[in-house]
C-alpha cells in the first residue's frame, strides 16, 4: 500500500511539474537583487554532479544538479574563503528553472538558500560573467564604499514602482530607461533620502 501511495505522488508531481514552465518576471536591478539575495560571489565551475530522481524521472523533473565553485571573489552571505569550494543547487530540469553551468566557466551568482543553508540558483537569477556587465556594475558589485550595492543595500535603499527617490517599474524589460536604469544607476542614501545617481542618460 505504502508503495502505491509513493508511486502514486512521483505520478503527480511529474504530471505537475510538466505543465509548468519557467516564467521570469521583469527586469530586475541588479542592486535590488543583491539587497534580497542570499548570497552574492564570483566564482569558477570546477565540478558538475547530477543527484538523480525516481528512475522513471526521464525528465529530471526531481532531479538536481550540484555544481562546485571556486570561490574567486565574495560579496555577501558566504563563509567560505577565496580559493576555497562552494556547492550551489539546481533544478534538474530547464521547465522547472534549472540552470546549466559549463565546467571552467566563470560567473557572478546572486542566489538564494535553503532552509538548511543550502546555496540554490534558477534560471531566473543573477547569473553574469563580468564580460556581460557594465562598468558600473562590476563597480557597484566589487567594492565597498558608499557607492557600491553593499553599502546602500545596508542603509536601506529601496527600489520599485512605489519609492519616492528610486521609481523602477521591472515590468518595462524592453523599456531603454528601465535597461538604462539596470546597467547605470545605483540607489544612493543621501543624508535622509535615497535617490538614483549617475542616472543622468536615463530619461
Amino acid at each position: 500500500m505504502v508503495t502505491k501511495i509513493l508511486q502514486l505522488v512521483n505520478v503527480l508531481a511529474w504530471m505537475t511539474n510538466g505543465v509548468h514552465s519557467c516564467l521570469c518576471r521583469g527586469l530586475h536591478h541588479p542592486q535590488d537583487e543583491f539587497c534580497s539575495a542570499k548570497y552574492v560571489f564570483y566564482g569558477k565551475v570546477t565540478k558538475e554532479k547530477l543527484i538523480p530522481g525516481p528512475p522513471d524521472d526521464v525528465e529530471n523533473n526531481l532531479a538536481t544538479w550540484e555544481y562546485t565553485f571556486k570561490i574567486i571573489f565574495k560579496m555577501k552571505g558566504v563563509t567560505e574563503g577565496v580559493g576555497q569550494d562552494v556547492v550551489v543547487e539546481t533544478r534538474g530540469n530547464g521547465a522547472l528553472c534549472g540552470v546549466r553551468f559549463d565546467v571552467g566557466q566563470s560567473r557572478i551568482l546572486i542566489g538564494g538558500k535553503k532552509p538548511d543553508g543550502t546555496k540554490t540558483i534558477n534560471l531566473c537569477s543573477f547569473r553574469r560573467k563580468i564580460g556581460n556587465l557594465s562598468t558600473y556594475q562590476t563597480f557597484y558589485l566589487f567594492t565597498r564604499g558608499f557607492d557600491s550595492y553593499n553599502f546602500n543595500c545596508r542603509r536601506r535603499c529601496k527600489i520599485g514602482p512605489k519609492s519616492i527617490g528610486c521609481k523602477y517599474h521591472l515590468e518595462n524589460t524592453n523599456d531603454k530607461p528601465t535597461i538604462c536604469l539596470a546597467q547605470k544607476a545605483l540607489c544612493k542614501r543621501e543624508r535622509r533620502r535615497c535617490r538614483w545617481v549617475n542616472n543622468e542618460t536615463c530619461s
